[in-house]
């Protein structure tokens, strides 16, 4: 009787390792956090971790120095084998989607992003489908502004992404609007060493950050891939728990 005990509690307790418990991936910066010194407003990317439940997806990004009120951050995303599909074109002051200036994208195809607001405190996530932007409304936020992190967390569907989706991406910290002096691409992004055209070079026109092309990018290869894992939500395991234990006593009882 004890031994039918024992086993029923080993198999719940292997149940229960059998599942995964955490999709969280560290993706550190390729360039240590920033090349030119560590800009002291929050702008250079020590590391993002990316993470999903069955319904959401969220990425911490982890700054050097406390973030100041005015830089922006971008999580720029390719779905894996539908760059095609995406939008090619780099975000500028003369295409600028819904106010967002900076001079930065994927020119191989950008399917989906997630984007600060500036001055901090909120977060949209935006799709591309059929030439279009579609705005999928306000996301989870926090951090920021006085920290040195920020949780952006958004629905899967805002994202267009569901269980079993892999795509490729960039988190690329800038300023705004792109004009005059605030004119920036990139000042620090997580997939490129140095930014060929300088991490902190006011746009001009013609510089730019292309997550596709910058040379020594890691953007398109494994280490900037993530893949949506089917992960139990919380009170999911805590029912299958009480599930398992109640049927171990169950079969005590009879026994």
């Amino acid at each position: 009787m004890k031994a039918i005990v024992l086993i029923s509690s080993a198999v719940a307790a292997l149940a229960l390792v059998a599942l995964p418990a955490n999709a969280q991936i560290t993706y550190s910066s390729q360039n240590g956090g920033w090349v030119n010194g560590g800009y002291g407003d929050g702008t250079g990317i020590g590391s993002v971790v990316v993470n999903n439940t069955g319904s959401a997806i969220s990425f911490t990004i982890n700054t050097t120095q406390p973030m100041n009120t005015y830089p922006m951050y971008f999580v720029l995303m390719q779905y894996v084998g539908q760059g095609g599909s995406g939008s090619t074109a780099l975000f500028n002051s003369g295409n600028a989607l819904n106010g967002w200036g900076p001079s930065l994208g994927i020119s191989s195809g950008m399917n989906a992003f997630l984007a600060t607001w500036n001055g901090g405190g909120a977060a949209s996530a935006e799709t591309y489908s059929a030439g279009l932007w579609a705005n999928n409304g306000g996301v989870g936020y926090a951090g920021g502004p006085g920290n040195s992190y920020l949780t952006i967390t958004a629905p899967l569907s805002s994202l267009g992404l569901s269980i079993g989706s892999q795509f490729y991406f960039d988190v690329v910290s800038s300023y705004s609007p792109a004009v005059g002096q605030a004119a920036y691409g990139a000042l620090d992004t997580i997939t490129n060493p140095k930014n060929t055209d300088g991490l902190a070079t006011p746009w001009n026109g013609t510089s730019a950050y292309d997550a596709a092309t910058e040379t020594g990018t890691v953007f398109g290869t494994a280490a900037s891939m993530y893949t949506v894992t089917a992960v139990p939500e919380p009170a999911t395991l805590s029912l299958l728990g009480g599930g398992l234990i109640f049927l171990a006593i169950r079969r005590r009882a009879r026994s």
